[in-house]
């Protein structure tokens, strides 16, 4: 069983970071905030549809790590969960996107490095920018298959071309829109952050009462929903205030402190 008060499950985009309003890095106050929360007894894990590569600096803060949406998770050093995308569904996937390259771009992730359809492009950039990412942790899409991937996201510029692409797949790969942002995530199936908790909890009879999940969008729902007490951030898309038990400030406010503060996590 895991040694601690409790775990913390933070996760990334618009709950640490916000590249919306050019947050990119984490605030100091919060910094401080896991800190202490681990001095007091906590486990802090970082829950991300983003692999670890794009969370390099801030490795250091975390115990362990829900990665890709729950196609991978370990904790101090335990793998918990390790799933990838089948070959052959790659492979169909791929010839699928063939002279479909003008309205929609692939990401192939693994959790140190990640190859891309479209480097260089006006969306690469954008999506390089728009979450401040490492661009010498990504290289070019060449085929490579024998690499296990955890995840794949698909940058689009039309609806349509994706609600196409959904249709075709949603039997064969967990999928999870973004339509504000015009991206998707691709996870091997039934791969969602809340899994990849219940595999933990299972796997290591740690009680649900004192698992703490914090989150904004819709791919922390399944996470919060599978938590013993869920936060969501003040800025945070509606499908997940059905399942909030409390809802905290912005990443700009502070939400993480003001929210630890809340669960007396901090003093």
């Amino acid at each position: 069983m895991l040694d601690s008060k409790g775990l913390l499950l933070f996760d990334y985009d618009g709950t640490l970071v916000d590249g919306s309003i050019g947050i990119h890095e984490v605030s100091e106050r919060t910094v401080k905030a896991l800190q202490t929360a681990r001095h007091n007894g906590y486990l802090t894990i970082l829950a991300s549809g983003r692999s670890i590569s794009m969370v390099e600096p801030m490795k250091y803060l975390f115990d362990g790590f829900i990665t890709t949406n729950g196609a991978y998770a370990q904790i101090k050093g335990t793998e918990y969960v390790n799933r990838t995308i089948d070959t052959g569904v790659l492979h169909e996937f791929n010839e699928y996107l063939k002279g479909k390259d003008d309205v929609l771009y692939a990401d192939y992730e693994t959790q140190d490095y990640s190859y891309c359809s479209m480097v260089g492009s006006a969306i690469y950039e954008k999506i390089m920018d728009y979450f401040g990412l490492d661009r010498s942790k990504f290289g070019q899409w060449e085929g490579q298959y024998d690499i296990g991937y955890n995840k794949m996201t698909v940058m689009y510029e039309k609806a349509e071309a994706y609600k196409e692409l959904e249709k075709r797949f949603c039997d064969k790969l967990e999928m999870i829109d973004h339509p504000t942002e015009n991206y998707a995530e691709i996870m091997p199936p039934d791969c969602t952050k809340g899994s990849a908790l219940e595999i933990i909890l299972e796997k290591t009879g740690y009680p649900r009462e004192k698992v703490y999940a914090f989150g904004d969008s819709e791919n922390d729902y399944t996470m919060l929903k599978a938590a013993g007490h869920a936060t969501i951030m003040g800025k945070h898309s509606a499908v997940v205030e059905e399942v909030a038990d409390f809802e905290t400030l912005t990443v700009e406010e502070e939400g993480i402190e003001y929210a630890l503060k809340h669960w007396g996590i901090l003093l």
